[in-house]
C-alpha cells in the first residue's frame, strides 16, 4: 500500500475513534453549540431603589437647671523655717477647721481632704546664690453641702477657724436628667418647625422622620473665681448661679405629598 495513503486511513481512522457515535436518524452537528438565551419580562426586573426626596434640619435647645449643691474647696498654708515645724502648724489648723465646719450644723455637709504638700521656699542671696529660706505646708479641705444659701457661712466658719485660702466655688444641679430630656425635646420640636416651613415652602407636605442625630450634653459647674480670704466677715454674700443644659440635634424629614394648588 502507498504510504500516504495508509497515513490518511489512519487519520480517519482515529478521528473516527475520538468521535461519539452518530444516533440513528439524527443529523450531524458541526460547528460550536450556541449559548442558551433566556428573555426575562422587563416587569420582572426588581426596580432600583429611588432615593427618597427630603429636608435636613438643625434644631437647637437651652433649658437653665437651678444648683442645688455647692461646693467650697479651701487651703490652709503655713510657713516654717523647719518643715516639720510647717507641717505640725499646718496638721493643727486643719483640725481646727475640719472640727468647726462639722459643728457648723450645714445641710447635707460632706468634708474631703486633698491636695497636701510640703514645699522648699528658697532665697537668693547678694552673690544670687539660692539657699532655702523655709518650707510651706499646703493642705485643701473641700465641703460639699446641700444648701446653696449656705456658702457665705461656710466660708465665715472655715476662715475663721485657721482657714486661709479659698480654693474654689462651684454650683451643681445634683440632678440634670430632667433639664436634658426638655433639652432635647425642645430641640427636636425646634427642628420640626423648621423642616415644615421649609417643605411648604417647595409645595409638599412634612413626610415621617428618616434620620436622626445629636443630644444634650452634661453641664459644668458653674464656678466663682477663687479668692485668698484675708479677714473674716459678718456674712460674706455669694450668689448662687443656674446651669445651662444644651441639645443640640440634626434630623432629616422625608418630603410628604404635594400640597393641592401648588
Amino acid at each position: 500500500m502507498n504510504p500516504a495513503r495508509s497515513i490518511l486511513v489512519m487519520a480517519c481512522a482515529l478521528a473516527a475513534c475520538a468521535s461519539p457515535p452518530a444516533q440513528a436518524g439524527a443529523a450531524t452537528t458541526i460547528g460550536p453549540v450556541n449559548p442558551n438565551i433566556y428573555e426575562v419580562a422587563p416587569e420582572q426586573i426588581p426596580p432600583q431603589e429611588q432615593q427618597i426626596p427630603f429636608v435636613e434640619v438643625n434644631g437647637t435647645a437651652t433649658v437653665e437647671v437651678a444648683t442645688d449643691q455647692a461646693q467650697v474647696s479651701f487651703a490652709v498654708e503655713t510657713r516654717a523655717a523647719a518643715a516639720a515645724e510647717a507641717s505640725s502648724s499646718n496638721a493643727t489648723l486643719m483640725t481646727r477647721v475640719l472640727a468647726a465646719l462639722r459643728g457648723a450644723n450645714l445641710p447635707g455637709l460632706e468634708l474631703e481632704t486633698y491636695g497636701y504638700s510640703l514645699q522648699p521656699q528658697y532665697a537668693t542671696d547678694t552673690q544670687r546664690v539660692r539657699s532655702i529660706a523655709g518650707y510651706a505646708a499646703y493642705n485643701n479641705v473641700r465641703a460639699t453641702i446641700d444648701d446653696v444659701n449656705q456658702v457665705g457661712r461656710v466660708i465665715d466658719v472655715a476662715i475663721a477657724a485657721g482657714a486661709n485660702q479659698v480654693a474654689a466655688i462651684a454650683f451643681v444641679a445634683s440632678d440634670v436628667e430632667p433639664a436634658r430630656a426638655e433639652a432635647l425635646a425642645e430641640a427636636v420640636g425646634n427642628a420640626r418647625a423648621q423642616a415644615e416651613v421649609m417643605a411648604r415652602a417647595l409645595g409638599f407636605e412634612l413626610g415621617a422622620p428618616l434620620e436622626i442625630r445629636g443630644g444634650a450634653d452634661r453641664p459644668m459647674p458653674v464656678m466663682l473665681e477663687a479668692m485668698r480670704a484675708v479677714q473674716v466677715s459678718d456674712a460674706t454674700p455669694i450668689e448662687a448661679g443656674d446651669q445651662r443644659v444644651s441639645a443640640n440635634v440634626s434630623v432629616r424629614f422625608a418630603l410628604g405629598r404635594a400640597l393641592s394648588g401648588r
